[in-house]
C-alpha cells in the first residue's frame, strides 16, 4: 500500500506586507480616534494628489484641483473640495493679481493629518 501525503504549506507573511498590515491599523486606529480623519478613499486620494502639488512647491489652483486626480470626475472633485474646506482641510486664498484665480491651501489640520499618516508609517517600519 502507497500513502501519498500532501503538505499544505501555509506561507510566512513577508516583512513588507507585515510592515503594510501594521501601517493599516495604526491608520485604522488615527481614524476612529479623531473623526476629523475619518476620511474616505476618495479624499484622501484627493489630499494626497494635492499634497504632491503642495510638496513640490507649486501653487493649487482650483482647475488644476478638479484635473488632479483622473478616475474623479471635476463635479465630484468640487463637491469632495467643499466637504474638506467644511472640515477644516483646505482654505481658499485668491490670486494676490487676478481675484478669479484660486487657491487651494492646506490648512494647519491638513498638516496635522499628514503628521499622523507618517507617524503611523514610522511605527509600522520600526514596529
Amino acid at each position: 500500500m502507497h500513502w501519498s501525503f500532501m503538505m499544505h504549506v501555509v506561507p510566512t507573511p513577508s516583512s513588507l506586507s507585515q510592515t503594510y498590515i501594521k501601517f493599516f491599523n495604526l491608520v485604522q486606529a488615527v481614524r476612529q480616534k479623531d473623526q476629523l480623519f475619518a476620511l474616505d478613499p476618495v479624499d484622501e486620494r484627493m489630499l494626497s494628489s494635492f499634497a504632491a502639488v503642495w510638496g513640490a512647491g507649486q501653487h493649487l489652483t482650483a482647475s488644476d484641483a478638479a484635473l488632479i486626480v483622473p478616475d474623479v470626475a471635476p463635479r465630484t472633485v468640487q463637491r469632495r473640495v467643499a466637504a474638506l474646506i467644511d472640515k477644516g482641510l483646505l482654505r481658499v486664498e485668491s490670486d494676490a493679481n487676478d481675484n478669479r484665480i484660486k487657491y487651494f491651501i492646506a490648512t494647519d489640520k491638513t498638516n496635522e493629518y499628514f503628521a499622523e499618516i507618517s507617524k503611523c508609517l514610522e511605527q509600522a517600519k520600526g514596529a
